[in-house]
């Protein structure tokens, strides 16, 4: 199973932060978040026990896009913090120790919060037992930002979905597809990029699709990925 160490993680944010300001995706002063975390993460050399943080107060921002149907510009934020240590692959079957992966959409206008998503690796309660949930898991709405929202609805905890593991390659992907084709078109099969999704695919999805793949005919997959059948 691929594991990437904390020196290539480190090379690969950086490219990632190469090739979004090249295609004008980011204001290279305002998502050096980024950078940051890749200078920490060489701070744990080749080791394969690591973490990386892009702080809320300095997510990675991309530039604004049009929305059509809510007639105003909008601009996706995303900050995470992931730990990824090897030797839970023997354990769990994946290597994620932390990971809370959120996606806030902007409106330019007047800084209101339009829509936030959650990518999360279950948490523990206080007794030590993960939240009721898959696992890993897709939420709208959950914890507060600094944005003020128009709705209640960004106070909702539930539902989870069962959902794969994402780092931020991998969100940085999925938002460039979305609101950015004309930079897609441009990147999606560069080499040096189809490489750098590969690796981050490597290392969310893998793992994850192993596990569904060997109990997808035998069990409910929901069942397999509750969080309390994995506590320790």
């Amino acid at each position: 199973m691929y594991i990437p160490t904390a020196h290539e993680m480190a090379k690969a944010l950086t490219y990632l932060y190469t090739r979004l300001g090249e295609l004008g995706l980011i204001d290279y002063s305002q998502s050096n978040g980024i950078l940051e975390a890749a200078s920490k993460l060489r701070k744990y050399g080749s080791g394969k026990a690591w973490r990386y943080r892009i702080e809320r107060s300095k997510p990675l921002i991309l530039i604004p896009a049009s929305s059509a149907r809510l007639n105003v510009d909008i601009y996706p934020i995303v900050f995470i913090d992931i730990e990824i240590d090897e030797a839970l692959l023997k354990e769990k079957g994946f290597p994620f120790k932390t990971l809370s992966l959120t996606l806030e959409i902007i409106n330019k206008s007047n800084g209101q919060l339009i829509h936030r998503i959650h990518i999360d690796l279950a948490t523990f309660n206080e007794e030590r037992k993960y939240q009721d949930g898959p696992i890993f898991h897709l939420q709208f709405g959950g914890k507060s930002s600094e944005k003020k929202a128009d709705s209640d609805v960004f106070k909702l905890r539930r539902p989870r979905l069962l959902h794969p593991p994402m780092d931020l390659i991998l969100m940085a992907e999925m938002l460039i597809t979305n609101f950015y084709p004309e930079q897609w078109e441009k990147l999606k099969n560069q080499p040096g990029w189809i490489a750098l999704i590969s690796d981050s695919q490597k290392l969310c999805y893998m793992p994850f699709f192993n596990i569904a793949n060997e109990y997808i005919e035998k069990d409910s997959l929901m069942k397999t990925f509750w969080a309390s059948n994995w506590d320790a």
